[in-house]
């Protein structure tokens, strides 16, 4: 099955929200999560000793580069999608014969589903290191309380898939390097990878269901600090997967004034179903001295187990610098006690390997939700 982009998946997938019930109009703003920032927007933020890797998996393990039967080819054969003005590529497996196990018994099958997690498994060899560093980093930040909130911290795994743009479809990808190619990592998933996921991977690893929310957040946004980006390029699954450590940082400069003056705008937002981001504001307000950049309706349900929490979320976003909006299904995993250890003093390397191997060996369960 090949990647289907946002705005295809919006017509084969239609899960809209439902409308908004009547008794709930009067508390949205209960649950309005307010994000201030500059006017810049929603520039990404990254420490000075920010570290990014990325990683190519395929049916040889951890390729050093590219193998040649991988190419960059189109979202979908009817995809429009661009990113400044060049259409948006994905890599993709061309070897049939490297993923069709149709023929294969059983047994060969679930051999060689053990000899890819083994495989798998080795990530955790190469992002140890750099993992381990990237929460010193942290910590020292951490130290300067105009900077983070201490207690805000996370390290999650995010799954989607890589998108390039910048480079012509067709040919091998090995011919040029990669890691010059422009990329950005999509967070938005199937819908039959979430009904997979609630299938299969929550009942086995013993999740339970912890509170489900409903959020309406508009943006100005003040993002967090990167320490830490691991891409890792799956080529023989349909989605890829990105590992994180980020930081929230504090809201410092507001004044009183300026806060009753951000309620004000807030207050004056009505919840329309028929309008994308659900939010919806009086014409007065937009020449407002403060400016609306973003505006998400967000449904999630959260489940939790004994070292981890799932966030499963339906987004409906709308963009009002760019007037263009999207619904996306998102996917994270919250690796709550490797967070909580890394943060720790003197922590043993044999350890962090344990755990690492164990994080990773869930988040193969969940690709193999994957409906390829």
């Amino acid at each position: 099955m090949s990647y289907i982009p946002p705005h295809k998946r919006n017509l084969k997938d239609p899960v809209r929200p439902s409308p908004v019930p009547d008794s709930l109009v009067p508390k949205f703003k209960k649950n309005i999560d307010f994000k201030s920032s500059s006017d810049k927007g929603n520039a990404i933020v990254h420490s000075g000793d920010f570290i990014s890797k990325w990683f190519l998996i395929g049916s040889n393990g951890i390729e050093d580069e590219v193998p040649p039967y991988v190419k960059l080819v189109p979202l979908s054969s009817d995809s429009s999608e661009r990113i400044d003005g060049v259409k948006s590529l994905v890599l993709m497996n061309n070897d049939l014969q490297r993923v069709n196990i149709t023929t294969e018994s059983r047994k060969e099958e679930k051999e060689k589903e053990e000899e890819e997690r083994t495989r798998w498994l080795l990530l955790a060899e190469r992002v140890e290191e750099d993992l381990v560093l990237a929460y010193e980093q942290a910590k020292r930040a951490m130290e300067d309380p105009h900077l983070l909130d201490s207690a805000k911290l996370r390290l999650v795994a995010r799954f989607g898939k890589m998108i390039f743009y910048g480079r012509q479809a067709g040919g091998p990808v090995a011919e040029y390097s990669l890691e010059k190619t422009k990329r950005i990592f999509s967070t938005d998933v199937p819908t039959s990878f979430i009904q997979n996921i609630k299938s299969k991977a929550i009942p086995s690893h013993k999740f339970c269901i912890g509170e489900f929310k409903e959020t309406y957040i508009v943006k100005a946004l003040l993002n967090p600090v990167r320490y830490l980006v691991v891409n890792v390029s799956c080529l023989d699954k349909n989605l890829d997967m990105r590992l994180m450590l980020a930081g929230k940082r504090k809201i410092m400069a507001l004044t009183e004034k300026e806060m009753s003056k951000i309620q004000e705008l807030l207050d004056s937002a009505t919840v329309d179903p028929n309008v994308k981001g659900r939010l919806r504001w009086p014409i007065r307000k937009t020449s407002s001295e403060y400016r609306i950049l973003e505006v998400c309706h967000v449904k999630s349900t959260i489940y939790k187990n004994q070292t981890l929490r799932l966030r499963v979320r339906d987004t409906d976003r709308f963009n009002e610098r760019y007037g263009t909006g999207e619904i996306e299904r998102g996917v994270t995993l919250i690796l709550q006690s490797v967070n909580t250890m890394l943060q720790e003093k003197d922590i043993e390397r044999g350890c962090v390997m344990e755990m690492l191997r164990d994080v990773l060996g869930t988040i193969w369960d969940f690709f193999r939700c994957d409906a390829n």
